[in-house]
């Protein structure tokens, strides 16, 4: 091997660069390191065994390109360098924050102990075993509900007015007659 070959393998093992394509079917991407566009390589992923992560790289993003031996063709493609095109999405260090293109966002400030969720759309969840809350719960806006309703313990209320299992009326007459609205 000549010294010139041993240089550009050398110079192959580790680049950086950015993604020109991404094939999203076959879960790989292009990627542009000055003059050199590669062949299309897999990306790192957090997870790809029985539990597997989706979060695919997009285009103009910066990356590492890491090729064993120095040959780009069996390189992969270590995703998650910031640059000045897509910049940190916070700079505190007690917050982890996931930022999304839609203006959606999921956060965590372990400082004040809070988990944030913005979307400009809706959550849906599909747990045919149920969802637990626990803690209160403050909510602001309509309300649609399909089901049944229990409730144990507590007190309920409409309008500042007890409607609970021990509210009381006024007007109550015997017999057949309607009473008033609940006090």
């Amino acid at each position: 091997m000549n010294i010139a070959e041993l240089l550009r393998l050398i110079h192959n093992l580790i680049r950086t660069g950015t993604i020109a394509q991404v094939d999203h079917a076959a879960a790989r991407v292009r990627v542009r390191s000055g003059e050199l566009l590669t062949g299309w390589l897999p990306w790192i992923e957090g997870r790809a065994g029985t539990t597997r992560d989706w979060d695919p790289p997009t285009q103009g993003e910066q990356v590492i390109v890491l090729s064993p031996g120095g040959d780009p063709a069996g390189a992969v493609v270590l995703t998650g360098l910031f640059s000045d095109t897509h910049p940190a999405p916070a700079d505190l260090a007690a917050l982890c924050r996931r930022l999304f293109p839609d203006g959606g966002l999921f956060e965590y400030d372990h400082e004040d102990s809070v988990l944030r969720i913005r979307l400009p759309g809706r959550i849906e969840i599909e747990a045919p075993g149920g969802t637990a809350w626990k803690g209160d719960i403050d909510h602001l806006g309509d309300m649609a509900r399909a089901g049944s309703y229990a409730q144990d313990g507590g007190t309920l209320a409409h309008n500042g007015k007890n409607v609970g299992h021990d509210h009381p009326h006024t007007g109550v007459v015997p017999g057949s007659g309607q009473s008033g609205g609940p006090v």
